[in-house]
């Protein structure tokens, strides 16, 4: 047990270089996106109304904690977590939606310690963390120092919100969908010694939906809808089912619309990053990735139609996780295009309404 108390104090958030795109994209060439806002994506998003409270509190209490200085605190506040989750539970009160983005801003910190931070290629360090996280979830770690570990500080007291309203059941499927998410992200960094051109495109989706951390979120708006789904229900194959359209349907969209990013910063993990080393041009990998979002919006229309009926009392329970399964990557959609992480607002704009991605153009993010 000592090892898990000798981890390496995470870095503080640090600024990036600026590399202009010019130098990364010489031809500056266009591409066009898929369409995304179609089919399950197409309903009329809702807005929760605690959004502007939320958002002034959440990110006051996230820069106090992680000791974010003036520039940091200012990106943060233009990535705009509340924005994301504000639309998953439309109807929720402030408590939870500050709980759900008081995870993302701890999520996305600690997920960078991976992807671009000290722990990206250090596969004992990352385990050791990962230890650390799992110890809390289960309520046998000494409570942590905000001094020493901001990060893990940020996701204890985060638990610890949510164990106040959640049953003992949701907290158990919280845990679970936890210690998965966190054993997905340890094999990303062991993953990176395989070359992106060994794994299929298939291959890639399994091992991708273990590390983009949606499955907890699911549980995140169980918890905010205050409802709770049998396990013997979400367990039915219907219901797995419309979870993994709505975690590709995450990942889909996402590695669509970072790619300009990904690119910049040397990241060949994602869909696009994986077509390309198969040997698509640009626009077929962008083409393809429509195709497999038009297959997703099948795969839970034939879901719905293979699902049984519970009862009343239960299908409303049902009907009201899968609106919120939907909402999350309608969510994530929409924070896409309003967020700072990708591209500037006014890119953000001009895509959504042309859906022509300009990759000759702008500079590399500094988020």
């Amino acid at each position: 047990m000592l090892a898990i108390h000798q981890h390496r104090r995470p870095e503080k958030p640090v600024d990036k270089d600026v590399m202009p795109a010019s130098a990364a994209f010489p031809d500056n060439g266009d591409v066009l996106v898929p369409e995304m806002f179609s089919s399950i994506l197409s309903v009329t998003p809702v807005q929760n109304p605690h959004y502007d409270k939320v958002k002034q509190e959440a990110e006051a209490w996230i820069a106090e904690t992680l000791d974010l200085n003036a520039k940091q605190a200012a990106r943060n506040a233009r990535a705009d977590f509340t924005y994301l989750v504000s639309w998953w539970a439309p109807c929720c009160d402030a408590e939870a939606l500050r709980t759900m983005v008081d995870w993302q801003h701890w999520a996305f910190p600690w997920d960078d310690q991976f992807d671009e931070g000290h722990l990206k290629e250090d596969l004992y360090g990352a385990a050791q963390n990962i230890i650390q996280m799992t110890s809390i979830l289960d309520d046998c770690h000494p409570p942590v120092s905000r001094a020493e570990d901001p990060i893990a500080y940020a996701f204890q007291v985060n638990w610890r919100c949510i164990q106040k309203r959640a049953s003992p059941a949701l907290q158990h499927r919280y845990k679970s969908y936890m210690k998965h998410y966190m054993l997905g992200v340890l094999g990303q960094v062991n993953s990176r010694k395989l070359p992106v051109k060994a794994l299929t495109i298939d291959e890639f989706l399994i091992f991708r939906r273990g590390t983009i951390g949606v499955m907890p979120c699911t549980v995140l708006v169980e918890y905010a809808l205050g409802i709770e789904v049998p396990e013997t229900i979400i367990n039915h194959t219907s219901v797995k089912t419309c979870q993994e359209v709505a975690v590709d349907l995450v990942l889909l969209d996402n590695d669509v619309l970072s790619y300009k990013k990904d690119v910049l910063e040397g990241e060949e993990l994602s869909v696009i990053g994986i077509l390309r080393s198969q040997g698509y041009t640009l626009q077929e990998a962008m083409d393809e990735a429509g195709n497999m979002i038009e297959m997703c919006y099948r795969r839970w229309d034939e879901a719905l139609e293979h699902m049984p009926s519970w009862g009343a009392e239960l299908d409303i329970v049902v009907l009201a996780y899968l609106d919120g399964i939907r909402n999350i990557a309608l969510g994530s959609l929409l924070w896409s295009f309003w967020t700072g992480r990708y591209f500037d607002k006014e890119e953000g704009d001009q895509l959504r309404k042309t859906r022509i991605l300009r990759l000759g153009t702008g500079s590399k993010t500094s988020l």
